[in-house]
């Protein structure tokens, strides 16, 4: 958004949709977003916003079918890799970008050791001989709080915590440029949870590692983030400075997630949970597409596109009814 400094990360006008059957699911509406060199950009919104979409779209993991990239690039380093070949995908994967999934069951090989898998990137991405390769995995297995002696040991013989993390230590291991941490320490009890958050504070300060961060924990992105997009419907609807988007959130939507958040010193007073549902993602509205949820929504807000509007220095938001 800023042009202070350049954009390591840069995406412009990204537009994905997934097919079924006969429907169109409008996953991801005119994305756009730049992230600077060592920055993490939060992205926070609802189950089914198109934050992981957006994540796998810079990969180009996106399965297809049933998924589709309609529109859009992705810069990466000045590189665009929207049209790169997918072998040279193949050496951004892993070794530049590397990606924390949700689901660890999903992520990991059932019939291969965590050791080796550790391994396997390694090799591909690094300068290192089997020798030195299995060292660094158990290095980063000890990282992430889990015994070097588990090397040799299956996904199967791990808890869904364990697993979690070990798909840590993989997305880690090659110390990569840019790092997409999806939901990284949703299955994870508090106490590890801080340790991951302060080792991946710790790459990302030791390599200059940029990060895009997914979560749903406002708290997580206290204390992580520099920047945070609100993500709703497929769209960014507010983008801004942690700070200032803490202390003067703009978006209705924005104020309700902060108004469900639990007030730890406000004398026991009800949440005050967002009415309503998110839109279907195949009929999505014309206009706002928060204005059938919104207290504040006029006609205005239901006829057409809302542009999005630089509000203060850095602080964008797309409503037109703003406070």
């Amino acid at each position: 958004m800023s042009e202070e400094k350049k954009d390591f990360l840069k995406i412009e006008d990204l537009e994905v949709i997934y097919t079924a059957g006969k429907k169109i699911i409008q996953a991801v509406n005119h994305v756009s977003f730049g992230l600077k060199k060592g920055e993490t950009l939060a992205l926070v919104g609802e189950t089914g916003a198109g934050k992981t979409t957006i994540a796998k779209a810079i990969l180009r993991i996106l399965p297809d079918p049933p998924a589709k990239m309609l529109g859009g690039k992705i810069w990466l380093d000045g590189k665009e890799l929207t049209e790169m070949s997918e072998d040279e995908m193949r050496d951004i994967r892993g070794g530049k970008i590397a990606m924390i999934f949700q689901d660890p069951m999903t992520a990991l090989n059932p019939i291969m050791t965590v050791g080796d898998q550790i391994v396997e990137g390694l090799m591909l991405h690094g300068d290192y001989r089997r020798e030195e390769a299995e060292k660094r995995a158990g290095e980063m297995l000890e990282m992430v709080g889990i015994p070097a002696e588990r090397y040799a040991e299956y996904p199967f013989e791990f808890s869904g915590g364990m697993k979690q993390r070990v798909v840590i230590a993989m997305a880690l291991a090659c110390n990569p440029l840019l790092l997409l941490a999806d939901e990284p320490t949703t299955a994870l009890d508090v106490t590890i949870q801080a340790q991951v958050l302060d080792l991946i504070r710790e790459l990302k300060d030791r390599q200059g590692t940029s990060m895009i961060l997914i979560t749903h924990d406002l708290g997580v992105v206290a204390e992580t983030s520099d920047q945070v997009a609100v993500v709703y419907a497929g769209e960014i609807i507010e983008y801004s400075g942690k700070r200032d988007l803490f202390l003067h959130p703009l978006h209705p939507y924005t104020h309700g997630l902060f108004d469900s958040l639990p007030d730890m010193a406000g004398g026991g007073k009800k949440l005050k949970p967002i009415a309503g549902f998110p839109p279907d993602p195949t009929n999505l509205p014309k206009g706002c597409t928060f204005a059938p949820r919104c207290p504040r929504a006029s006609e205005r807000c239901r006829s057409g596109r809302i542009p999005m509007t630089e509000v203060r220095p850095g602080h964008f938001c797309r409503c037109c009814d703003l406070k």
